[in-house]
């Protein structure tokens, strides 16, 4: 229950569709979700297992989940597409909802033919390929909706047949003026296309122009009092918004295809393969690369990738895949793998509306991923469990009397010497202790010396502590090297403080250097003690880094104008609004700057610009 705790607590504030897990990795329940990490902690409340019924099926399934897996896409309509989908693959135990096998509607718009019509149709791989495939859509009566809106805007044909040119009698759509009549000659096939080419474009999301002519007649109906009429046209602007919320879960294609996405981040790297099986998607398969073994570089990370997953797969393998770079060592790849698998496959960009969307959601899956592993890690690492072994791991690797309950971390944060602060963290047990967080000017030191810096601070902290009679702590932790380390360790030294140990850690290697010590204790990457410093360490220089910024930007913010007589805030942040900046103001005339603050101080300010 721990891993799952750790699990559910690092999901994503992102939509998208969750998938429980029993312990053979079968998935059991599948849900959408516009906040994952908030949907699926739901499961995990006391409150839920009230209703009697609902909450004896929750526990059960809790009960059984031993996993919790997660596909993110851009908005709540993905989400609900998405979960259908998987819930008709995977046929999930708890499930009942989606297993019937009914498909999404979507509009064809007809380019096959001369005068192309609107057409709602399920299953768009039984038709012309020549044609338009808007979609899917969620709900038919939404989609026949909208379509009723644009007509009246945008008139259109929707005959059940082709439509054919000089008819005796023009039919009922066209004398109320919702259809422009080619089966007249009432307009010519150009014009005609014309229109239909702005439907689509509406239809894919360009709706910018018809949105702000909607918003207008709302806004104009409600300052006439015409609340009625009002509501009508933000109702139109809802339905406008639903209708064209773009998704791109499933293909009009009914394609086989691996879309390869992929995100670097500072410390990890994901490869995603995101796999479209008959235009749609049907799961994911994440490879998570640490990116401090140095086993791989950012310009070979697709190329190796793709040879060792690729050329040992002998199954499953579609005849495209889709990349957002084809680089030349994958040309070579696909050579190699087309001649294994005896038939070709082909390795291609994204060529239409739905592959680029595809790759988006693989990209945007892999950065997800790339970015939750060190909440993962994070949340890892602080369970009860973990801190335990961490404080006795320092206490054993450090010769401590026992396992450290208080450990101080400080820092030093300055540019050049610029605004210089020191901050002072303190960890109770393993974690923060905010309460004790303390901020430092320094007062000493304005040029850069950051072991002269760190020494101010340490005194500063610790003369204070011996003052107030306070409890020392039982570890102290420096950023940096023996420099920094010897310089605070000499400060404890002239304050008496002899019985508390001080240990630096130096940040490019992470080594721990010890007073007395010749050499640095080296501990592995995955070492719990060491990873518990570096938290200290990092929340440091996080919390020190607030104190510099503010003292940085109020510096900056300080500009030549308060020097002159006459020019207080008020005036000041008119003068750098209108004309930008100090130079802005330099390269003004008089007149320019008169019309300001008058030419009385126009000429101060000139006069004074000039000089400085």
């Amino acid at each position: 229950m721990v891993d799952l705790e750790v699990q559910r607590k690092s999901l994503p504030h992102k939509p998208g569709v969750y998938l429980f897990k029993d312990e053979k990795d079968e998935i059991i329940y599948i849900g959408k979700a516009i906040d994952l990490n908030k949907r699926v902690a739901q499961y995990f409340q006391k409150t839920t297992y009230q209703v009697p019924y609902v909450g004896e099926k929750i526990q059960d399934l809790v009960k059984h989940t031993k996993n919790i897996d997660y596909i993110v896409v851009d908005n709540e309509k993905e989400a609900f597409i998405l979960e259908n989908i998987q819930i008709k693959k995977h046929l999930p135990k708890y499930n009942v909802r989606y297993r019937d096998d009914a498909t999404y509607p979507f509009l064809m718009i007809t380019y096959s033919e001369k005068y192309p019509r609107l057409k709602i149709i399920r299953g768009p791989e039984k038709y012309n390929q020549k044609n338009a495939f808007l979609g899917p859509y969620t709900n038919k009566k939404e989609l026949r909706r909208i379509l009723r809106f644009i007509r009246k805007t945008i008139p259109f044909c929707t005959c059940k047949r082709p439509v054919k040119e000089k008819q005796k009698r023009p039919c009922m759509y066209y004398q109320i003026k919702l259809c422009p009549g080619p089966c007249m000659g009432k307009i010519n096939p150009k014009d005609y296309l014309q229109n239909v080419k702005q439907i689509e474009l509406f239809l894919r999301g360009e709706t910018e122009e018809l949105e702000k002519i909607l918003k207008e007649k709302m806004d104009k109906a409600a300052s006439d009092l015409k609340f009625e009429t009002a509501a009508k046209w933000r109702d139109r602007l809802e339905d406008l918004s639903g209708a064209t919320t773009k998704h791109t879960i499933i293909s009009a294609y009914e394609k086989n295809q691996d879309v390869i996405g992929h995100y670097k981040g500072e410390e990890y790297a994901t490869i995603l393969v995101l796999f479209i099986r008959e235009g749609r998607i049907t799961g994911k398969r994440p490879f998570l690369y640490d990116l401090k073994e140095k086993i791989i570089v950012e310009n070979n990370l697709i190329p190796i990738f793709m040879e060792q997953y690729y050329l040992n797969l002998t199954a499953n393998i579609p005849d495209e895949i889709i990349l957002g770079e084809i680089l030349e060592e994958c040309t070579v790849i696909r050579e190699v793998l087309s001649d294994l698998i005896k038939r070709e496959v082909n390795f291609k960009t994204p060529e239409n509306y739905y592959e680029e969307g595809f790759l988006k959601i693989a990209n945007n899956n892999a950065s997800t991923i790339t970015e939750q592993e060190k909440v993962r890690q994070e949340l890892e690492q602080t369970s009860p469990d973990n801190i335990k072994k961490a404080l006795k791991e320092l206490e054993d690797v450090l010769e401590l009397p026992a396992s450290p309950r208080i450990i101080e971390g400080f820092d030093i944060s300055n540019i050049q010497g610029t605004d210089p602060t020191g901050a002072m963290v303190s960890f109770l047990e393993g974690m923060p202790f905010k309460k004790y967080y303390r901020h430092y000017k320094i007062k000493l030191k304005t040029t850069p010396d950051d072991v002269g810096m760190m020494k101010e601070v340490v005194y500063r902290r610790y003369k204070s502590l011996i003052e107030r009679g306070t409890t020392l702590p039982d570890l102290i932790l420096i950023d940096g090297g023996k420099g920094q380390l010897n310089g605070a360790f000499s400060v404890l030294e002239d304050l008496g403080i002899e019985n508390i140990p001080i240990i630096g850690l130096a940040k490019k290697f992470e080594e721990i250097y010890v007073p007395g010590r010749i050499h640095p204790i080296i501990l592995p990457n995955d070492s719990l003690g060491l990873q518990l410093l570096q938290r200290i360490r990092d929340e440091a220089h996080r919390f020190g880094l607030r104190l510099h910024r503010k003292l940085r930007e109020k510096r900056v913010k300080k500009s030549l104008l308060d020097d002159i007589p006459g020019i207080g805030p008020s005036r000041r942040s008119k003068l750098l609004e209108i004309f930008g900046s100090v130079n802005g103001i330099k390269k003004a005339n008089l007149n320019e700057i008169s019309t300001v603050v008058g030419e009385k101080l126009a000429k101060v300010i000139i006069e004074f610009l000039n000089n400085n």
